[in-house]
């Protein structure tokens, strides 16, 4: 007779199996995802085809973007030059099969193949749920496994879908994510992924609710362009990130991907060499093991002609996120790239960094500004040596002879142990009280709730004006005074204060929890941060104003600012564009680098007349954007 339990039981296994492959965690180890299909670099060679990236440098290739959802219809497929002119008969949607085979070829060497919705350009969003709902189903006939005769790639099926919604606000994604999580239960041959790329401000502007509301493997963090950047010292926000993986996200294995450009020119401030990056890798992989997953790139024709390291960027961070393990108590890891690569990285050191001015190449891509100019004093970490162990000794003479030499030279270890602890405290700002000691004339820092300058040889501890905070330029060389907001907090501000009887000091301001942040102005349209990217020893600045559509109507093809500067600030310049100050009332006309995006970051830079030598942002109150 046949045993109808056993069948029961395996149809049970079988379900909860399914189940489990859906909703499988992210591609386990520490990963390196790239985005491919937006050519920033921006010459007519920068982008190869899809396949020529499938190599060791990176694990996950994110494909952009969809630029208009037309939902109910056909979107738009944006991929730059990687296909251009060929269209299915009687629509406006490309049809790439050349990229398919390529889609094909990359998953047969183990990659995983994701494609982004959104980005900088075109326009977008949904008008409910419902809208939501119906473009998932969109997405899996046109690029998943479902059906349709307008598949762009063919019978190539992507792993899944990443969400890089730079404007147009929050509404009907988690809908779009639901469904697509149901669609995937209709293929159990292989795992399905859902990644977003949120800016760094947390939470995120467009995807906050989203992110906590919806089940998201990833989230691709853009520690650029913004004052929460990866080197903005300790204004760089990990800690809040991993936060929401830990105590907010709908799936607890979701993973915080570390953002970086692939070069300087492929943001307008963030760019982190590989040295500077190596001890900030280090720090996040040991200090949130649990949730970190990696390094994202922007994108792939920028970290490929980065020549900054040998042979390239690219290799050169797969190299960093391979090799790293955390700490010794992590249960994770990457892989050992040390053999799949023959090319050995090498990277120049130097001291310095001279000021450079460039012009930053533009696509319809991510929140990219059409001009950058960054500037950076590299200082050296300081290091100590640990006091030696001393060995017990016996009572003859020779030995006591051993001894004083033991003992001589552990006075002189403690000597230089004392030194590099008092280098500390010169180099540790969280604490200084007037009159403390400083070596470097005309330094600001951020400390306790104000903020000090060294004057020749002693700290001068002074206020914001009331109202305002002190902030890190996001090269971290500087500080700056602005409005702030506690939102992006996830502890006490009390973190960061200082106990003036004690001097009790930060031992790590990476895995500290930055105590402010600037506050966005925000209207019923759009949302803009300005972030302080440099200022320079002769009182001038430069400053990103990184602005997002809140509505579905993309800016045009000219963006108009208007903003009040505080007293003896001026804005001499804008990317792109034109500036018109009377009195402390500044007038920006910026040309948008797209027809219409859904962002637009743009560098401003100006001088300072004020004694302070500190700059003090506009009122965010007081900043409209007329288009």
């Amino acid at each position: 007779m046949f045993d109808w339990s056993k069948l029961f039981r395996v149809s049970v296994i079988l379900c909860a199996s399914q189940q489990l492959l859906v909703s499988a965690g992210f591609p386990d180890g520490y990963n390196v995802i790239t985005y491919w299909g937006q050519n920033s670099a921006g010459s007519s060679d920068s982008q190869k085809n899809l396949a020529s990236y499938c190599d060791d440098s990176s694990d996950v290739i994110i494909i952009g973007f969809i630029t208009n959802f037309n939902v109910g219809k056909l979107p738009t497929l944006n991929v730059a030059n990687a296909c251009v002119g060929s269209e299915f008969e009687g629509t406006s949607l490309l049809q790439c099969d050349h990229i398919g085979k390529d889609i094909k070829t990359c998953q047969d060497k183990g990659k995983k193949i994701l494609l982004s919705l959104g980005g900088a350009s075109g326009a977008y969003g949904f008008s409910n749920d419902g809208e939501g709902t119906t473009f998932a189903k969109t997405m899996w006939d046109l690029f998943g496994a479902g059906d349709s005769d307008t598949r762009p790639f063919g019978d190539a099926i992507v792993d899944g879908f990443d969400l890089d919604i730079e404007g147009g606000g929050s509404t009907g994604y988690t809908a779009f994510v639901k469904e697509l999580r149901t669609l995937f239960k209709k293929d159990s041959s292989k795992d399905y992924y859902i990644t977003a790329a949120p800016q760094c401000p947390y939470p995120d502007a467009m995807l906050g609710e989203v992110l906590d509301e919806a089940d998201i493997d990833a989230v691709n963090v853009q520690f650029y362009n913004n004052y929460c950047s990866t080197t903005s010292g300790s204004s760089f926000n990990f800690d809040a990130w991993h936060d929401w993986a830990q105590n907010k996200a709908k799936n607890k294995n979701a993973k915080v991907f570390l953002g970086i450009p692939g070069s300087e020119s492929a943001a307008g401030t963030g760019y982190a060499s590989l040295s500077d990056l190596e001890p900030i890798v280090d720090d996040v992989s040991s200090s949130y093991k649990n949730s970190f997953g990696g390094i994202t790139v922007w994108d792939a024709s920028q970290s490929h002609a980065n020549k900054d390291v040998k042979p390239n960027f690219a290799t050169a961070i797969a190299k960093l996120v391979h090799s790293t393990s955390g700490d010794s108590s992590s249960s994770g890891g990457g892989k050992d790239d040390s053999s799949s690569d023959s090319d050995d990285t090498t990277t120049t050191t130097t001291t310095t960094t001279t000021t450079t001015t460039k012009e930053t190449a533009t696509s319809t891509e991510k929140s990219e500004p059409t001009t950058g100019t960054t500037t950076k004093d590299d200082s050296s970490p300081t290091t100590s040596t640990p006091s030696p162990t001393e060995t017990p000794t016996s009572g003859n003479d020779d030995d006591d002879d051993k001894k004083d030499s033991d003992d001589d030279e552990k006075d002189s270890d403690d000597d230089e142990k004392e030194n590099d602890d008092d280098e500390k405290e010169d180099n540790d700002t969280s604490c200084i009280q007037e009159g403390d000691p400083c070596s470097e004339h005309g330094k600001y820092v951020c400390t306790g709730d104000g903020f000090a300058v060294c004057n020749y040889d002693q700290w001068a501890v002074m206020q914001c004006a009331v109202g305002l905070q002190c902030l890190s330029t996001t090269d971290g060389g500087s500080i700056y005074c602005a409005q702030t907001d506690s939102n992006g907090s996830s502890e006490s501000d009390t973190a960061t204060t200082c106990d003036a009887k004690t001097k009790t000091k930060r031992s790590n301001p990476l895995t500290m929890m930055a105590s402010a942040s600037p506050r966005p102005y925000t209207s019923s349209r759009v949302t803009a941060q300005l972030s302080v990217t440099h200022i320079n020893k002769d009182k001038t600045y430069e400053a990103i104003i990184n602005a997002r559509r809140l509505d579905t109507k993309a800016f045009g093809s000219t963006v108009v600012v208007e903003m009040k500067m505080a007293p003896n600030m001026t804005v001499d310049s804008v990317t792109q564009g034109q500036v018109k100050q009377q009195g402390q009332t500044v007038k920006l006309q910026v040309k948008n680098p797209n027809r219409k995006s859904m962002a637009i970051v743009f560098t401003i830079s100006g001088s300072m007349k004020s004694d302070q030598g500190v700059f003090v942002a506009p009122d965010v109150n007081s900043m409209k954007f007329m288009t």
